[in-house]
């Protein structure tokens, strides 16, 4: 599943910047920008075990924020389409992938909400009254389905699941809790090393800008504000629902790839008319930057080897011990099963998870396992034991 999620990440990049680039940019080379995107966002992601190898966030997250950038891009292609079968099929494209984001999670939904009202809001401003039906009518959809979404009773009882939701009590709490999320969010590396890293591909942009659709010119600080803001409602939610900062790891792995591509596009549709008159990085500046970066993906590297290489293996087969004692607990009714602890292992959170088994069989890990498992309870033996 986590091979799988990776290389349909690395599609649904190449299609992106197929679709967008158009004949600017051979095969191989959008092949290798998709693959290099994907694995710069593997290397920024702050939780690299969620991004990785988390099934929920896979499944919740990872897939929702690629809708991110294939929703927009089904609706560009819908403008570009040339007779009435390709509208048809863009436009469709871009109803399921709505409907889906909708179903996603919080921060998607509001995500593209926020995408679908500003592209609402230029395409009015410019009097591109096709488009901003086109705009107004997904944006409405998504609402509406959003909203179906949200108030599902199931997407209730996953919120109060183990306790972990304290709504805020005051506006004033929730705006104090959104004020210090967004300041763990803003120091991060990440988001510092993101927008200098489009330098980079100052040169690859300025091939490309013949294909640029005519409706992404747009002022960078326009686009800054944007990215900011989208940032900003994101997190509301977390305020309103969690007592404690930062954010959930899966909700903040998101985050990134909404900065990093968000970014990306933004660079490119500020840059001006003729590709003569594109402004680029000195040589030596981009090689620079082009250096931090390798030193980036090759510090997440060297961190996945020492993993894979050391600690895995003996994870691996202690696990697999838990797995069998666990089998063989639950053919016996009413049993309290106590497992070992796990040797001291360096948790570099590339593939090992950051939980563990706790010794309070309360723990949500615990009660997952024994319920799945038939057993009355389950917990690691305190040190002592």
């Amino acid at each position: 599943m986590a091979a799988i999620s990776h290389l349909l990440r690395i599609v649904v990049l190449y299609l992106f910047v197929r679709r967008l680039t158009g004949q600017q940019l051979r095969r191989r080379e959008a092949g290798l920008l998709a693959a290099g995107l994907s694995l710069v966002y593997v290397a920024l992601a702050p939780y690299r075990f969620s991004v990785l190898y988390y099934f929920t966030e896979i499944a919740v997250y990872q897939v929702a924020t690629w809708l991110l950038v294939l929703v927009p891009l089904a609706v560009e292609r819908l403008h570009r389409a040339s007779n009435c079968n390709s509208r048809r099929a863009w436009g469709l494209a871009a109803v399921v992938g709505t409907i889906a984001a909708a179903g996603s999670n919080e921060l998607t939904l509001i995500q593209l909400c926020w995408l679908m009202a500003v592209a609402a809001g230029i395409s009015l401003f410019r009097r591109q009254y096709y488009s901003l039906r086109i705009w107004i009518g997904l944006g409405i959809l998504l609402v509406i389905c959003g909203t179906i979404s949200v108030l599902a009773p199931g997407n209730t009882a996953r919120q109060h699941l183990d306790g972990a939701v304290v709504p805020a009590a005051s506006a004033w709490e929730a705006a104090s809790r959104l004020v210090i999320l967004l300041r763990y969010l803003f120091v991060e590396p990440y988001m510092l090393i993101a927008p200098i890293l489009t330098l980079v591909l100052a040169p690859l942009a300025a091939r490309t800008l013949p294909a640029r659709p005519l409706g992404l010119k747009l002022p960078l600080l326009l686009s800054a504000i944007v990215l900011v803001v989208g940032v900003m409602l994101a997190a509301v939610p977390y305020a309103l629902m969690l007592p404690r900062p930062p954010l959930l790891p899966r909700a903040t792995n998101a985050m990134v790839w909404w900065w990093l591509l968000g970014w990306i596009v933004a660079s490119w549709a500020s840059l001006p008319t003729e590709p003569a008159t594109v402004p680029a990085a000195s040589p030596a500046v981009r090689t620079l930057l082009a250096f931090v970066l390798l030193i980036v993906v090759f510090i997440s590297s060297g961190r996945a080897y020492l993993d894979l290489q050391h600690d895995a293996p003996e994870f691996a087969r202690q696990w697999e011990q838990r797995f069998q004692a666990l089998q063989y607990a639950g053919r016996t009714p009413h049993t309290v099963l106590r497992v070992p602890p796990l040797p001291p292992l360096t948790n570099r959170f590339n593939f090992l998870p950051p939980d563990d088994l706790s010794t309070m069989p309360g723990f949500g890990v615990n009660t997952r396992l024994a319920i799945w498992f038939g057993v009355d309870s389950v917990q690691v033996m305190a040190p002592s034991q």
